[in-house]
């Protein structure tokens, strides 16, 4: 089945997990760092949640996925899941319901993070296990410091806007500094290298 990649910004939205063992308490995790308000429910959990996650002991009910965005179904029983899926459309959200694609609105990619570079792969849930071998190879082929070579870029990004009106320029000079040249010089030399870079392509 063909789907659909997307970046979801989740800060100030709801994500309930329903399931408090190792997969849902991954998801958990997740969602948090992303800045999601996370209500997890379970009767029981095997591990600790982090900080300012909302925790629910109880066995699922239909009112735990109301008002939210997104829901995961994490139990260990496939029935229950498929009922979970069930509420949380009632209800207006999208879930992920763990193993289960036919109940899943949308899959969760393996995913290689630094910083604010995030790169996805889906297989649509077909294997994930190769998924995961792809995620491996990814996470060689970035390199290192590529998060703080983005963080920079937004930087310089933002300075040109204020420094030069020309749009065809702008273009030339970010497609520049996004460059393997200019990322190896980052890399070798530092941000300060890559400042002056800048400035020269500025005045240019």
């Amino acid at each position: 089945m063909k789907t659909y990649p997307i970046m979801l910004k989740l800060t100030g939205h709801r994500a309930v997990v329903v399931g408090g063992g190792p997969v849902g308490l991954r998801k958990v995790d997740t969602l948090a760092q992303a800045g999601a308000e996370v209500t997890l429910v379970a009767p029981e959990l095997s591990g600790q949640p982090p900080r300012g996650v909302t925790v629910l002991r109880r066995p699922y009910a239909p009112q735990s996925v109301e008002g939210a965005f997104l829901v995961f179904a994490c139990t260990d029983d496939a029935a229950l899941n498929s009922r979970i899926a069930r509420d949380a459309r009632a209800a207006g959200a999208l879930v992920n319901a763990a193993d289960q694609p036919d109940d899943c609105d949308f899959h969760v990619p393996a995913s290689v993070c630094d910083g604010d570079v995030t790169v996805a792969i889906g297989t649509a849930g077909a294997s994930p296990a190769l998924a995961g071998n792809l995620k491996r190879r990814l996470a060689t082929a970035l390199g290192p410091k590529i998060g703080q070579f983005a963080a920079l870029l937004r930087d310089l990004r933002g300075q040109l806007r204020s420094a030069e009106d020309d749009l065809d320029k702008r273009g030339r000079i970010m497609k520049d500094l996004s460059s393997d040249r200019t990322y190896d010089l980052f890399v070798a030399s530092g941000p300060e290298a890559v400042r002056r870079r800048f400035m020269e392509l500025l005045k240019s």
